[in-house]
Protein backbone atom coordinates (compact mmCIF):
# COMPACT_ATOMS: atom_id res chain seq x y z
CA UNK A 1 0.00 0.00 0.00
CA UNK A 2 1.01 3.35 -1.14
CA UNK A 3 1.42 6.71 1.79
CA UNK A 4 0.74 9.59 -0.05
CA UNK A 5 3.27 11.36 1.95
CA UNK A 6 5.90 8.55 0.58
CA UNK A 7 4.19 9.60 -3.08
CA UNK A 8 4.41 13.10 -2.28
CA UNK A 9 8.03 13.06 -1.10
CA UNK A 10 8.75 10.93 -4.17
CA UNK A 11 7.36 12.94 -6.57
CA UNK A 12 8.06 16.52 -5.13
CA UNK A 13 4.44 17.58 -6.26
CA UNK A 14 2.00 19.18 -4.83
CA UNK A 15 -1.27 17.93 -3.16
CA UNK A 16 -3.32 19.54 -6.51
CA UNK A 17 -0.74 17.24 -8.47
CA UNK A 18 -1.65 13.76 -6.87
CA UNK A 19 -2.12 10.94 -8.69
CA UNK A 20 -5.82 10.57 -6.91
CA UNK A 21 -7.07 7.78 -9.61
CA UNK A 22 -3.49 6.09 -10.29
CA UNK A 23 -3.90 5.75 -6.56
CA UNK A 24 -6.69 4.18 -6.56
CA UNK A 25 -7.58 2.33 -9.61
CA UNK A 26 -4.15 1.41 -11.13
CA UNK A 27 -1.89 1.32 -7.35
CA UNK A 28 0.83 -1.36 -9.83
CA UNK A 29 1.20 1.62 -12.26
CA UNK A 30 1.79 4.49 -9.65
CA UNK A 31 4.07 2.25 -7.80
CA UNK A 32 6.29 1.30 -11.12
CA UNK A 33 6.74 4.86 -11.76
CA UNK A 34 7.97 5.48 -8.29
CA UNK A 35 10.25 3.18 -9.04
CA UNK A 36 11.76 4.54 -11.68
CA UNK A 37 11.22 7.83 -10.68
CA UNK A 38 15.08 8.62 -10.20
CA UNK A 39 16.26 6.81 -12.74
CA UNK A 40 16.69 7.00 -16.79
CA UNK A 41 14.07 4.44 -17.45
CA UNK A 42 11.38 6.14 -15.67
CA UNK A 43 11.10 8.58 -19.19
CA UNK A 44 10.83 5.42 -21.30
CA UNK A 45 8.25 3.94 -19.31
CA UNK A 46 5.95 7.30 -19.15
CA UNK A 47 6.61 7.80 -22.70
CA UNK A 48 4.96 3.99 -23.36
CA UNK A 49 2.38 4.37 -20.89
CA UNK A 50 1.53 7.81 -23.28
CA UNK A 51 1.41 5.65 -26.55
CA UNK A 52 -1.43 4.69 -28.00
CA UNK A 53 -0.01 0.96 -28.12
CA UNK A 54 1.68 1.17 -25.12
CA UNK A 55 1.08 0.15 -22.04
CA UNK A 56 -1.65 2.51 -21.39
CA UNK A 57 -3.19 2.47 -24.73
CA UNK A 58 -5.81 1.15 -26.56
CA UNK A 59 -4.24 -2.23 -27.01
CA UNK A 60 -6.52 -5.51 -28.15
CA UNK A 61 -6.26 -6.88 -24.74
CA UNK A 62 -8.03 -4.22 -23.04
CA UNK A 63 -9.42 -0.29 -22.97
CA UNK A 64 -6.48 1.75 -22.11
CA UNK A 65 -7.22 4.51 -19.14
CA UNK A 66 -9.76 6.66 -18.19
CA UNK A 67 -9.48 10.39 -19.47
CA UNK A 68 -8.76 11.33 -15.64
CA UNK A 69 -5.94 8.44 -15.70
CA UNK A 70 -4.17 9.88 -19.09
CA UNK A 71 -3.96 13.22 -17.70
CA UNK A 72 -2.28 12.24 -14.31
CA UNK A 73 0.11 10.10 -16.04
CA UNK A 74 0.85 13.20 -18.66
CA UNK A 75 1.40 15.34 -15.69
CA UNK A 76 3.74 13.14 -14.10
CA UNK A 77 5.62 12.96 -17.34
CA UNK A 78 5.68 17.14 -17.54
CA UNK A 79 6.88 16.81 -13.34
CA UNK A 80 9.18 14.18 -14.21
CA UNK A 81 10.87 16.36 -17.48
CA UNK A 82 10.88 19.48 -15.17
CA UNK A 83 13.15 17.92 -12.99
CA UNK A 84 15.58 16.98 -15.51
CA UNK A 85 16.87 19.84 -17.05
CA UNK A 86 19.28 18.40 -18.99
CA UNK A 87 17.09 15.94 -20.75
CA UNK A 88 16.27 16.48 -24.29
CA UNK A 89 13.39 17.86 -25.75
Amino acid sequence: MLSRDAVLQTLKCSQSDYPFMLEEKFPHVLERILSLWNSPEGESYLNDLLQPNGRGGGRFDRDGFPDQAWQEIFNLKALYDQSRPGLRR
